[in-house]
C-alpha cells in the first residue's frame, strides 16, 4: 500500500509540473500582442521618415557569445533609424542559425522592420516562415528571436512534414 501511495504522489507531482497555467499563457500572448503591435506602428512610422534607403544591404541582428552570427537580414534596400534602434527593410531574408552554424529558421518578406534591441519584428504584408520542415505563409506578421516565435495576423497557412504536438510552456 505504501508503494502504490509513493507512485500516485509521483504521478500527481508529475502532473502538477506539466499543468497549464491558463494566466501565464494569457499574459504572454497579450505581451506578444502589444508588442506586435508597438512594431507594426514603427513600421508605419518608418515609413514616414524614409529618405534613401540603401540598397542590397546585410545587417546583422543578433550574435552567439563566442561573435559568430545567429541571425541576420539581407534586404533589396534599407535603412538605419538609429535613435530608435530600428531598420526598416524591403526584400527582406531573414535567416536565423543555430550554434552550429547550420540554418535554423528563414523568412522572407516584401517589407519589414526590425527592432534590433529587441531582435524581434515585423513583417508588413505577405511573408513566409520556414522552420526545418515546417512552412508558414501568411500577412503581416510578427517574430521574435529570443522568443522563438512567429504569429501571423491573417491569412495563415501551416504546411508541415515535421510537426511534433507538445506545446510550448510560457
Amino acid at each position: 500500500m505504501k508503494m502504490m501511495l509513493a507512485i500516485l504522489a509521483a504521478l500527481a507531482a508529475a502532473t502538477g509540473a506539466f499543468a497549464f497555467e491558463a494566466d501565464a499563457w494569457h499574459q504572454k500572448r497579450d505581451a506578444i500582442l502589444l508588442e506586435a503591435n508597438r512594431l507594426k506602428n514603427a513600421y508605419q512610422a518608418c515609413l514616414k521618415n524614409l529618405e534613401t534607403p540603401a540598397e542590397d544591404v546585410v545587417v546583422p541582428i543578433e550574435t552567439f557569445p563566442d561573435g559568430s552570427v545567429k541571425s541576420i537580414i539581407h534586404a533589396n534596400k534599407a535603412q538605419y533609424f538609429l535613435k530608435e534602434g530600428l531598420v526598416w527593410a524591403e526584400g527582406v531574408t531573414a535567416r536565423k542559425y543555430k550554434k552550429d552554424g547550420s540554418l535554423d529558421t528563414v523568412i522572407v518578406a516584401r517589407h519589414c522592420v526590425v527592432d534590433r534591441v529587441a531582435k524581434a519584428g515585423w513583417a508588413e504584408g505577405r511573408a513566409r516562415v520556414t522552420h526545418g520542415k515546417t512552412v508558414l505563409d501568411g500577412e503581416d506578421v510578427y517574430f521574435s528571436s529570443p522568443e522563438g516565435y512567429v504569429k501571423v495576423f491573417k491569412s495563415a497557412k501551416v504546411d508541415s512534414t515535421d510537426l511534433k504536438l507538445g506545446g510550448v510552456r510560457p
